[in-house]
């Protein structure tokens, strides 16, 4: 009884590093129907473990009876890296479905037998669709929405590509795209260009857009509008990157020796909530020396809100002075760091972002003496100036 979970664990893992042992390729053909309609079709069949096999092929699906595999059986070496194949198919006269039909051409490997013994094998098989469309009577139209990354005040476009799967020539098609915030409210609706679309044909249409909305995600639903008929597909879509920032920190009610308490205040710029934001900090002097290490709680911080994230330092043996106060916020999988300057003294911590000058109290007396000395400078200068002009005017 013991053996059989054995048994199984091994099964599966024999399948787990096997998966990618076999590959076919494309992965589907598509063909319209016409009627009496004979084509050959080849696939790649792809020896990714570098292995000799051997492996059956053969169709099922409600269009097996029409296909016809060329080698039933294939041989494989280890030095093959890939092997093509290729099935032929002869359509009927009609087909009384209309729409998809699908059959799928599988590629299955033969188990080899070990003499002396019993092994555990995997039997891989791989599959390749094959997809017909027996075309709709009259109009009859399926579309697919394409969406790209937006950027704010950026010009792109939405690209809507039309397939006529009905027997007659669409007249005119446009596409009405519907632009939907994270709460489905509907915030704005543009228009594509107009084309017509012949029996069997694809067209693109394209709808420009020039996104004033804010950083977040979206979703938008296109309307193919042709020939007084309608439908439609629909996407999700991201206006803009999701990141938080971190907008400035500060310390308040410090005394050196005790425990300073850093209010880092984060903004979400996002549209919708972002969960579990949590800080890792770390504090160092110039030569790279870490003083103290601290991972905040986390917090949820709503959509296009602030929220404050509190990190700790027990100052007890640390000397006034400059040091670095590293940040990094973790949240969606994502992190962004941020490096400010600190400023230690007895009673208070002020910081700038890395790189800025920090305003400490003391720097600004020599600047403003420096300011009133060049004032008295020029002061003397034009003093002197118009003496020189008064003794002139007075020899001649």
């Amino acid at each position: 009884m013991k053996l059989k979970p054995i048994l199984l664990i091994i099964v599966m893992l024999a399948l787990a590093s096997q998966i990618y042992a076999l590959g076919i390729a494309p992965s589907h053909s598509d063909v319209i129907f016409e009627p009496g309609l004979e084509k050959t079709i080849q696939l790649k069949v792809i020896n990714n473990d570098h292995k000799d096999f051997d492996a059956v092929v053969y169709a099922e699906g409600d269009l097996a009876e029409y296909i016809t595999i060329n080698e039933p059986m294939i041989k494989l070496a280890k030095d093959q890296d890939s092997r093509i194949i290729s099935y032929k198919i002869n359509l009927p006269q009609s087909l009384e479905k209309q729409g998809l039909h699908e059959a799928r051409i599988i590629v299955r490997e033969i188990p080899k037998e070990i003499k002396g013994g019993t092994t555990i094998t995997a039997n891989l098989a791989v599959a390749s669709k094959l997809k017909v469309m027996v075309p709709y009577k009259g109009k009859y139209a399926e579309i697919k929405l394409f969406v790209t990354d937006f950027k704010q005040d950026k010009e792109s476009n939405f690209a809507v590509e039309v397939t006529n799967l009905g027997t007659e020539d669409i007249l005119e098609a446009k596409a009405v795209i519907d632009i939907y915030g994270p709460l489905n409210n509907k915030l704005e609706t543009i228009t594509s260009n107009k084309m017509s679309v012949k029996s069997k044909n694809k067209e693109m249409l394209i709808a420009k857009w020039t996104p004033k909305l804010r950083p977040g995600s979206y979703h938008a639903v296109a309307t193919l509008i042709y020939d007084e008929l309608n439908t439609k597909d629909e996407k999700s879509f991201t206006i803009g990157t999701l990141e938080l920032e971190i907008v400035s920190i500060s310390v308040t009610d410090f005394r050196l020796g005790g425990i300073a308490k850093f209010d880092i205040l984060v903004e979400n710029n996002w549209n919708t909530e972002i969960p579990n934001v949590f800080a890792e900090t770390t504090v160092k002097d110039n030569k790279e020396k870490i003083y103290t290490q601290f991972k905040t709680a986390s917090v949820n911080i709503p959509a296009f809100g602030k929220q404050e994230l509190n990190a700790y330092w027990d100052t007890a043996k640390v000397i006034p002075g400059a040091y670095k106060f590293d940040i990094v916020l973790n949240y969606l999988g994502q992190k962004t760091e941020k490096i400010f300057d600190i400023m230690v003294e007895y009673d208070k911590i002020t910081a700038t972002l890395a790189g800025k000058a920090i305003a400490v109290e003391g720097e600004e007396r020599p600047a403003l003496l420096k300011s009133i000395y060049i004032l008295i400078f020029l002061v003397a200068v034009l003093i002197v100036f118009n003496i020189a002009v008064y003794f002139k005017k007075i020899k001649r």
